[in-house]
């Protein structure tokens, strides 16, 4: 190919992602909520395909759906497509032209979805960008797109900032999955911190190298029990295998929360703090989901506060149902326990209260603290949760 046509075709690259884009702006805007502004944030700072998606992803988790149109196996077949992009992406499997399509696919579908919630119809000028990003995809620089990575940098999207996961070797991003996640002031100048340090180069590829022999490892593992032999196609059937197990749990994460309700009372603390945490973490070290805040994950809140009669929803991370509960009441140095070792499910809905004439907090079943008997210690008497999609 000559250099004016890689040039074109590189302008044209950059115009589909710009278009992709901004059709996720408009989507977040007309839904007029809060998880609508952050998606259209998010757009405005997308550089990269997976950087897109996974803004659509957040979009899709932190939006109620009821699912009248909609049901639980085809979100789960939506979510897997999704997944599948972002993670063909990581494992070098997807193409440019692969990704965008899958990408366009699941913008459209998610937008005729989430418009019916509230009483929209998808315009003439959201159709007309789709097929303008097919059309392009499908026109005279096929062959090029289909020799790019998934990931590709391009459009023009908000300059990265100085200390961003943007300016990271894309190896390093395709390993820790940093495309699209935008870093805390902490971790920002915690990776200004560790650039500056003699010898964290060195580190750094260290941690590189032992998370690619890992991931080598697992996707290995994959391929075998996919039973599909070996080469791209074996590995991009284990990759979608992967993908819709997990769509799957954000499916059960996103539609089974744990509910929580602070009934207050005469002299009560004026603020609680839940946390979740692994039943595996006997001390209670961290809680779940705090060593994940650099995966680009989709969400999940495994710690709230909780004001007099306020309500929280939590959605903890990982494929574990089962969690420990601590409450505390917050503090300017330690947090003080007020209650250890209640043990609650995915779908439970409780409420905290104090008993009248003082005491410990206690856990019940929300809608049975008139007349019910108190939670037992360990284990909180919450509704059981919902079945998990087939």
């Amino acid at each position: 190919m000559e250099e004016s046509d890689r040039a074109d075709a590189a302008v044209t690259a950059s115009g589909i992602v710009d278009t992709l884009r901004q059709l996720l702006s408009v989507m977040g805007a007309l839904m007029t909520s809060q998880a609508g502004q952050a998606a259209a944030q998010d757009a405005s700072e997308a550089r990269s395909l997976p950087a897109v998606a996974k803004a659509l992803r957040r979009l899709w988790f932190t939006t109620p759906l009821s699912g009248e149109g909609w049901g639980s196996k085809e979100q789960a077949v939506w979510l897997c497509r999704l997944l599948s992009m972002t993670e063909g992406s990581r494992a070098g499997l997807l193409s440019f032209y692969g990704a965008a399509l899958l990408c366009v696919d699941a913008l459209a579908v998610f937008a005729e979805v989430s418009f019916q919630e509230v009483g929209l119809q998808v315009d003439a000028a959201f159709v007309a960008g789709a097929v303008a990003i097919q059309d392009a995809l499908r026109g005279r620089h096929w062959e090029q797109f289909q020799q790019w990575p998934a990931d590709r940098r391009c459009g023009n999207g908000a300059p990265s900032p100085l200390l961003s996961a943007d300016r990271l070797p894309s190896t390093m991003r395709r390993v820790f999955d940093l495309e699209g996640v935008r870093l805390s002031r902490t971790q920002a100048a915690g990776l200004g911190v560790a650039m500056l340090m003699p010898g964290s180069m060195t580190l750094s590829m260290t941690c590189v190298g032992a998370a690619l022999l890992i991931k080598t490892a697992q996707e290995r593992r994959s391929v075998v029990a996919a039973g599909e032999g070996d080469g791209d196609g074996a590995r991009w059937k284990a990759t979608q295998t992967r993908c819709l197990e997990h769509a799957h749990e954000l499916l059960r994460r996103k539609t089974c929360p744990i509910e929580i309700t602070y009934i207050p009372g005469k002299d009560t603390p004026q603020q609680l703090k839940v946390c979740l945490y692994s039943l595996r973490d006997p001390i209670c070290a961290l809680p779940v989901g705090s060593v994940r805040g650099l995966d680009g994950g989709t969400g999940g809140e495994s710690v709230a506060r909780l004001a007099h009669g306020a309500r929280c929803a939590l959605r903890p991370t990982g494929s574990a149902d089962t969690f420990r509960m601590r409450v505390y009441e917050p503090a300017p140095l330690l947090d003080i326990v007020l209650h250890d070792g209640i043990e609650v499910r995915r779908g439970d809905r409780l409420a905290l209260s104090f008993p009248p004439g003082g005491g410990q907090i206690r856990c019940f079943a929300r809608g049975a603290l008139l007349g019910a008997a108190d939670a037992s210690p360990g284990a909180c008497a919450g509704e059981a949760p919902p079945a998990a999609p087939p």
